[in-house]
């Protein structure tokens, strides 16, 4: 195999003009991406930023670690990534510049990673010279490819590009001790596990998509890897090291399946509906990097058809059968063509979690920011099988193919840059899409627009009459422009009491309550109120969800509280909080019980809040001066009895 001298002039003039692309790639990606600095915070940008802002900020140590500690985006809370946000800012609301230069920052990050990691993938097989070159290529085209905008510009998305940052450590310590396993296995096994379960770990603090790490891992070791001459002992524990973690991974869904799948009872769609249409959505994704189109790219896609059949549409049987060739072809060519099964593997590995059976949203650009080096590993390898008249054409059309994609990402980016521009954009594009509607009506009523924003709520209504968050925002938007009827919402009650279930719904109650209360409504009080909560609580689809359960009596509770009717408001929060156990709940009824001078009572709820189980921990624990405030005041409250 060729190897430079670190002495000769090939060797300098190869490793300046390797920096050189680099820096030329990092810039030109900075120049892209940078009209979108200006942009907003966007959709879950706010619930997982906006509660900096509690108490005052993150200004002690127990605030900042109840908001890291406190699960808001997955099962183990990501708090790492939370971790990163208090970097930007300790406070809401915030400026989002900073939040969207740190994204860039770790982007850059990434695709010197991506560098690192396929360069060392190429060098296995390849010269060093080649392999610098293929790996800054596919480095190059990374960076720049506009499928990754709506990862780098969202700014709550930096949780997937911490994980693919430690993912991508993991892997590099991966392959560096797989390398020295012939000759000093020992310090091989201590980069092998050392790396993947320091940097796993720290990919899992960022997001759950961490899994995926030793899968990785196993597609390099079973493609690359399989020509390089191995023990069969060190073969038979790398295999061994590799598997067991995903056989537990499984192993712990299975057991948790049917939590997992009561999820799909509140999807528009089924598991064999969602499979069925992961294929297509994965088929769409690969022609999106082979041929990148700037219409449709984005956070919007809650519009996305369902497969209902293998042919309805015809596309879904289509694309399975692509998706079964491809695999079927990595795996028989896997020692003829290792780059290209290693490519292959790679992207449907990278989609197996998020494109599995669990009750996700269907469509969402983010799950490519690392599956993508898949298919930019298989466009370098069929660049080497070709012969070195044509590797120049096709090199030249690779650097077409970058202006061209440097071009979409800079117009992508600017959509992010202005958010008047990315929600006209989002509605013409995705007309159908119930999220960009909501977006476009949200932004209507904050600039007081309350008529416009009524129209286009009903134009929305009537293709979509099942839709709760639209009835309840119609019903808001009337109260606010004092036109609501006794008979229309006798109407909307009826509606809601059949209508389907919506994540944004709970979103609303707060806002109707504090309408009924102010009196700027004629036909919606106190009363009508009620009526609203019983409407939603009798409709089987919507109380089924213990969430949206424990809102409506949370919210029914507040109102009955703001009648001065303590004991119905007390048990409607002791309902709620057993559809819903969050420790806010019984510190409520404390604070309302020691404002009625009832410290018997409080210190009842107040117990109850202590020993609260399904609290995190330390969140439990970084609540002791709340609690010990609270105590103080009952016993201040005893003692002058």
């Amino acid at each position: 195999m060729q190897t430079l001298s670190v002495f000769s002039n090939e060797h300098r003039r190869h490793y300046l003009g390797l920096v050189f692309g680099l820096l030329a790639a990092f810039s030109l990606t900075a120049i892209c991406y940078w009209p979108s600095l200006d942009g907003p915070f966007l959709f879950d940008d706010i619930p997982n930023l906006e509660p900096m802002g509690e108490r005052g900020g993150l200004i002690s140590a127990e605030q900042y670690l109840e908001y890291i500690a406190t699960p808001r985006s997955g099962p183990i809370g990501r708090p790492l990534s939370l971790a990163s946000f208090t970097l930007n800012a300790k406070t809401w609301p915030a400026d989002p510049k900073p939040f969207r230069i740190s994204n860039l920052v770790i982007h850059l990050v990434n695709g010197l990673l991506i560098f690192l990691l396929a360069r060392r993938v190429f060098s296995i097989s390849q010269n060093q010279l080649t392999a610098d070159r293929l790996a800054l290529m596919c480095a190059a085209l990374w960076l720049l490819h506009p499928l990754l905008v709506s990862t780098t510009a969202y700014i709550v998305q930096r949780m997937t590009m911490l994980c693919t940052l430690f993912t991508l450590a993991g892997l590099l310590c991966y392959m560096r001790g797989r390398n020295q396993l012939p000759a000093n296995p020992v310090r091989g096994w201590l980069w092998i596990l050392g790396g993947m379960s320091g940097f796993g770990l720290l990919a899992l603090l960022s997001k759950e998509s961490a899994i995926l790490l030793p899968l990785y891992a196993l597609t390099i070791e079973l493609t690359v890897y399989s020509a390089v001459r191995t023990s069969t002992r060190h073969r038979n524990l790398l295999l061994a090291t590799l598997v067991s973690p995903l056989l537990i991974f499984t192993s712990i869904v299975a057991a948790s399946w049917d939590s997992i799948s009561s999820g799909f009872e509140f999807r528009s769609f089924t598991l064999p509906e969602r499979l069925m249409t992961e294929a297509v959505v994965v088929v769409d994704y690969l022609s999106q990097i082979v041929a990148p189109r700037l219409s449709g790219l984005g956070i919007i896609h809650d519009d996305y058809p369902v497969s209902t059949g293998l042919v309805s549409p015809v596309s879904t049987l289509i694309s399975l059968l692509i998706i079964v060739s491809l695999v079927g072809f990595a795996i028989a060519a896997r020692k003829k063509l290792p780059l290209v099964s290693l490519g292959v593997l790679w992207f449907f590995s990278g989609h197996s979690l998020e494109a599995g059976p669990f009750p996700l949203e269907l469509y969402f650009e983010h799950r490519n920011y690392l599956p993508l080096l898949g298919p930019l590993i298989v466009a370098a390898a069929l660049l080497l099988l070709v012969k070195q008249k044509m590797q120049r054409i096709l090199l030249f059309g690779v650097a077409l193919f970058i202006v061209a994609e440097s071009l979409m990402t800079w117009q992508s980016a600017s959509t992010w840059g202005s958010e008047s521009r990315f929600m006209r954009t989002a509605l013409i594009e995705h007309p159908d899409s119930q999220r960009a509607q909501q977006f476009y009506v949200n932004e209507l009523i904050v600039s007081g627009r309350y008529g416009d924003a009524l129209a286009e709520q009903e134009h929305l209504a009537g293709k979509m009459p099942g839709h709760t968050s639209t009835l309840l925002s119609i019903l808001n938007l009337r109260c606010l422009l004092n036109t609501l009827t006794a008979r229309q919402v006798d109407e909307f009650l009826g509606r809601i009491s059949s209508s389907n279930y919506d994540l944004q719904l709970v979103n609303y109650l707060p806002v109707l309550r504090n309408n009924a209360f102010a009196g700027t409504c004629s036909a919606f009080g106190a009363e009508e109120l009620h009526d609203l909560f019983d409407s939603l609580l009798s409709n089987p689809r919507i109380s089924a969800n213990n969430i949206a359960l424990g809102a409506i009596l949370y919210n029914k509770g507040l109102a009955y509280a703001r009648s001065g009717d303590l004991d119905l408001a007390l048990l409607q929060l002791d309902h709620s909080f057993d559809a819903n156990s969050l420790i806010d709940i019984p510190l409520q009824q404390t604070v309302w019980l020691l404002e009625a001078n009832r410290p018997l009572d409080a210190q009842q709820y107040l117990s109850l809040a202590r020993q609260h189980e399904h609290q995190p921990i330390v969140r439990r624990s970084y609540r002791d001066s709340a609690f010990e405030q609270l105590q103080r005041e009952i016993a201040r409250q005893l003692a002058e009895r």
